[in-house]
């Protein structure tokens, strides 16, 4: 690809993070009457705040996906860095040094989160309301580092 379709494709990332990221906060805004959840009341649950958490969580995996693998690497392409060899939390580190989030080990974090709810499938009561508790806890700095990433490239005319 050559800088414009970067930018052109940044840009386009950056659009759908943010819808991602406004659709979560306001699923956020709905479930906050039931997270955190203790393991008992998980088994009291109806089909509706299940297709909730789901949702949730598929929407967590996903603007972790974008914000790593797009917003980042392109934040990163478009500020002249090299991130050919660089791995993920070189490039995390990178995101940190240029202002584009505030911590990468936080950041690092997050990450695990994400890997524990595409990996993770949990059956019984206590392991799935820590999930979903863990995932919950993390999901506003998701938002925030998603969307200071997204002011930065546009303050810095990146996109």
């Amino acid at each position: 690809m050559n800088l414009q379709e970067v930018r052109e494709a940044t840009a386009e990332a950056a659009r759908a993070a943010e819808e991602l990221a406004a659709h979560l906060e306001r699923l956020s805004g709905r479930m906050s009457v039931l997270l955190p959840v203790d393991p008992a009341d998980l088994s009291r649950w109806s089909d509706d705040p299940w297709k909730r958490l789901h949702a949730l969580l598929r929407m967590f995996e996903q603007l972790y996906d974008l914000t790593s693998r797009k917003l980042f690497r392109g934040f990163l392409f478009l500020s002249g860095e090299t991130i050919a060899g660089l791995s993920a939390q070189n490039q995390f580190r990178r995101m940190e040094a240029l202002g584009a989030i505030g911590s990468a080990d936080r950041w690092i974090e997050i990450g695990a989160t994400r890997n524990m709810l595409v990996h993770d499938y949990p059956t019984d009561g206590p392991a799935r309301a820590q999930r979903a508790n863990r995932a919950w806890r993390d999901l506003p700095d998701l938002i925030a580092a998603t969307q200071r990433t997204i002011t930065v490239l546009r303050s810095e005319t990146l996109i």
